[in-house]
């Protein structure tokens, strides 16, 4: 390595001269003030040898430079210092600053980032290999759940609380059982209490038609005078007509709101009504219009409670994500629909028990009041099971690699 100093009356002069002489892709060791200017010093590309030495030496000297890691601007401040002090330690200098442009940093960093990804797979995939050396009973399990649907994570916190010298039958039947236990459920609370709820969800997931089915189960009930149906639906094209049939149909009113700002008037007329079922427009959980639908219903202080619609279809991750986008709001339970479109059940029982939220009722069909079930856990998780057999068996290495990673 050949280190050469320039002196400039300014930066730019200096940046100038520098690379004039040595092109733009030279390295710059340190750059300080002094009478008259600056002054910078450069070098040439290092040999392997030099970087081994100065490798060797930043890991004695420097361990603090794992720190470089992230492309935040504070810990690429962070890095800068470090690496300040390094190339100081390398040149003998231990009062000079480290200058270099944005481009060089960005590469350091997206290289550290690429070999932080790679470590983190090498680690994720020893601890999966040693598991499976160490708890073979565990490893199977854990590969069977993630073969119905279930998040790795959690098929990880199942298998473990599996005894190992268990044999695979009783294994498998207690792990099932540390779902069924894990997953919240609420028993029949519209149906059995009434009151004032309202359905969320986004668009197409089944809120007009759960508020269908819940609507006419109630009439069959209690009698029709008893529910009273709210609809706020002004996007959907024919929501209004839908529910208004709905509502001859079973000889309920039907309200129709183009804005909710009428909603505490009905309410209060239509306070006699045992159940009141309030349709609300499509909007996912991360949209902003769902978070301020909710705080103005909530705002009205009309004893509403909230319903989530998810539809079984969802991936874990869209339904994790919805959840997380929820956890702040007077959510009070969920609806799950669409069981008879989905090839397994495990990745929104999955968000769900990550979520907390309590399951109410699941939905599968299109059939008023018919396709409509209250929740019973252990069934749920034996048609899971059930609807996994006609799925292909996973074998990539990286999906259970994944319950073992950082």
């Amino acid at each position: 390595m050949k280190v050469k100093r320039y002196f400039a009356p300014n930066m730019r002069s200096a940046l100038e001269m520098i690379k004039t002489e040595q092109g733009p892709d030279v390295l710059i060791l340190s750059n300080r003030k002094v009478d008259g200017g600056v002054e910078l010093v450069t070098a040439d590309e290092l040999t392997d040898q030099e970087e081994a030495q100065l490798l060797e030496r930043s890991q004695q000297r420097e361990p603090s430079l794992k720190e470089i890691e992230t492309a935040d601007p504070a810990p690429v401040e962070a890095a800068t210092s470090a690496a300040d002090r390094l190339m100081a330690n390398a040149t003998g200098q231990t009062n000079s600053v480290l200058w270099t442009d944005n481009s060089m940093l960005a590469s350091m960093q997206g290289d550290l980032r690429s070999l932080k990804g790679l470590l983190e797979t090498q680690l994720s995939g020893l601890a999966w290999s040693d598991f499976g050396n160490r708890h073979p009973l565990r490893a199977r399990l854990l590969r069977a759940l993630v073969g119905i649907g279930i998040d790795t994570t959690l098929a990880r916190e199942v298998v473990s609380l599996v005894p190992d010298q268990l044999d695979y039958d009783a294994g498998w039947h207690r792990a099932l059982a540390a779902l069924v236990l894990r997953l919240p459920v609420t028993q029949d609370p519209i149906l059995r209490q009434g009151g004032r709820y309202a359905l969320l969800g986004a668009t197409g997931v089944g809120k007009s038609t759960a508020v269908s089915k819940l609507a006419a189960r109630y009439a069959l009930e209690h009698g029709p005078e008893s529910v009273v149906i709210i609809s706020l639906d002004d996007h959907r094209l024919g929501a209004h007509q839908q529910m208004k049939a709905l509502g001859r149909l079973i000889g309920c009113p039907v309200y129709t709101l183009g804005d909710a700002s009428a909603l505490p008037d009905i309410l209060e007329e239509m306070d006699s009504r045992q159940l009141v079922l309030i349709d609300t427009p499509g909007a996912p959980p991360g949209d902003p219009r769902f978070r301020e639908l909710v705080e103005r219903l909530d705002g009205f202080a009309a004893n509403i409670q909230f319903y989530d619609v998810l539809s079984a279809t969802t991936d874990y991750q869209a339904a994790a994500k919805m959840f997380r986008a929820v956890h702040d709001l007077p959510i009070d339970g969920c609806i799950l629909t669409k069981l008879d479109e989905a090839a397994t059940l495990g990745p929104a029982l999955s968000a769900l028990i990550g979520a907390g939220i309590p399951l109410a009722y699941t939905s599968a069909g299109q059939r008023v009041p018919d396709d409509l079930d209250v929740v019973e856990p252990q069934k749920l998780i034996e048609q899971s099971v059930e609807l996994a057999q006609t799925l292909p068996l996973t074998n990539d290495p990286v999906i259970f690699e994944q319950a073992f990673s950082a």
